[in-house]
C-alpha cells in the first residue's frame, strides 16, 4: 500500500480503461495527475480535479512537463486502443513515437517508475506464434524502448500485457457480439471448439496498482487473465440468457458468417465509418486465444476477482442505458 498523497500520472486516462485506473487510484488515496488526448473526454463524474487534468498532444514536452511536476509512478495507458480502422503510420505516431517521448520526458522528471499497458498481442510480435497485426507489432516497439530505457537509466519498468478487457463501456469484438444479438442481427454462431483469454477492466487495474506498488515488477512482462479458457458459444450462451431471449437451435455455416462480416466490413469502409465489425471481428471470435497470466498471480499475489459470467448483466444493463 502506497501512502497517501502520492502522485501519480494516468496517460489516457479518459479512455474505458484509464476511467476505472483513475477511480481506483483516487479511492487509495493517490494524488492523480490525468492525461487526455485532445480527442479524448473525461465526461461526467471523472475523478480528478480540472486543476490535475493536461490535455494535448503526448509529444509536447512542455505540457508533459508540467503533468509529470511531483510524480513518482506513470501509468502509460495512452495509444490507439483497437486495431480495426488504425492505419500502420498512426499507430506508429501514436503507440511508439507517443511512447518515446514520454520516456524522454519521465527521465527528465526522474520518474521513479512506469507501468506500462500493452496488450497480448505483442506477444505474436515477439514469438511469431500467431497473427502479427500493425497493433500488436506497434505495442511490442513500444515495449522495447522501454525496456531500452530501463536499462540505460534508474528508470524501473513493468509491462502488462492484458488480453481483451471486459467491463461496462467496453468495445471491440465481444462488444459487437452482445449489440448485434440484441438487435437480432447476428445468426447463431458456428460450432466452435476453441478457448481464448479475457480479463475484467477492474481487476485489470487492480493489478496495475499492484505491479506500481511491487519493487520486485521491475523489470517484468506479465500477461493479465482472468484465469478462464472461456468458449465462444457458451459466452453466446450467456448473451442471450442476459438480454432475455432464447438461443435458437441452429448454428450458422462459417462460411455465410464469414461472409456477413466481410459485407458489413465493406460497407462500413465506403461510408468511412471506423468500426469493429469486419472480417477481423469473424476472426477473432472463431480464433483460440489463450495466455497464463500466473506469474502475475504468483509474484505479486494477484487474484482476479470478476469474470465475464458475473459482470455480464451489468455490460448490458450499461448498454441499454446508453440507447
Amino acid at each position: 500500500m502506497t501512502e497517501t498523497g502520492t502522485r501519480v500520472l494516468v496517460t489516457g486516462a479518459g479512455g474505458f480503461v484509464g476511467r476505472e485506473l483513475c477511480a481506483q487510484l483516487v479511492a487509495r488515496g493517490y494524488e492523480v495527475n490525468a492525461w487526455l488526448g485532445r480527442e479524448e473526454n473525461s465526461g461526467v463524474n471523472f475523478p480528478v480535479t480540472p486543476a490535475n487534468k493536461f490535455v494535448g498532444d503526448i509529444r509536447d514536452k512542455s505540457i508533459m512537463a508540467q503533468a509529470l511536476e511531483g510524480v513518482e509512478t506513470v501509468f502509460h495507458l495512452a495509444g490507439i486502443a483497437h486495431v480495426e480502422g488504425a492505419e500502420g503510420s498512426e499507430l506508429q505516431t501514436i503507440n511508439v513515437e507517443g511512447t518515446a517521448a514520454l520516456i524522454e520526458s519521465a527521465r527528465l522528471a526522474e520518474v521513479r517508475k512506469i507501468v506500462y499497458f500493452s496488450s497480448s498481442l505483442a506477444d505474436a510480435a515477439e514469438t511469431g506464434a500467431s497473427e502479427v497485426t500493425d497493433y500488436g507489432e506497434s505495442k511490442y516497439q513500444a515495449e522495447q524502448l522501454l525496456r531500452q530505457a530501463e536499462e540505460d537509466s534508474e528508470l524501473a519498468v513493468c509491462i502488462l500485457r492484458p488480453v481483451n478487457v471486459y467491463g461496462p463501456g467496453m468495445k471491440g469484438s465481444l462488444m459487437s457480439m452482445i449489440r448485434l444479438i440484441a438487435r437480432g442481427l447476428l445468426p447463431p454462431l458456428p460450432t466452435i471448439d476453441v478457448k481464448f483469454s479475457l480479463i475484467a477492466v477492474a481487476d485489470l487495474c487492480r493489478a496495475a496498482i499492484l505491479a506500481a506498488e511491487s519493487e520486485s515488477s521491475a523489470g517484468k512482462i506479465y500477461t493479465v487473465t482472468d484465469g478462464i479458457a472461456y468458449g465462444i458459444n457458451d459466452l453466446e450462451q450467456a448473451v442471450y440468457k442476459a438480454l432475455g431471449k432464447q438461443k435458437p437451435r441452429w448454428h450458422c455455416p462459417g462460411m455465410i458468417l464469414y461472409a456477413a462480416a466481410a459485407t458489413a466490413g465493406l460497407f462500413n469502409r465506403i461510408a468511412g465509418r471506423k468500426s469493429s465489425i469486419g472480417t477481423r471481428t469473424y476472426r477473432n471470435l472463431v480464433s483460440g486465444n489463450t495466455f497464463s497470466g500466473s506469474p502475475l498471480c504468483d509474484e505479486l499475489g494477484f487474484k482476479p476477482a470478476a469474470t465475464f459470467y458475473t459482470e455480464l448483466t451489468t455490460i448490458v444493463a450499461a448498454e441499454d442505458k446508453k440507447a
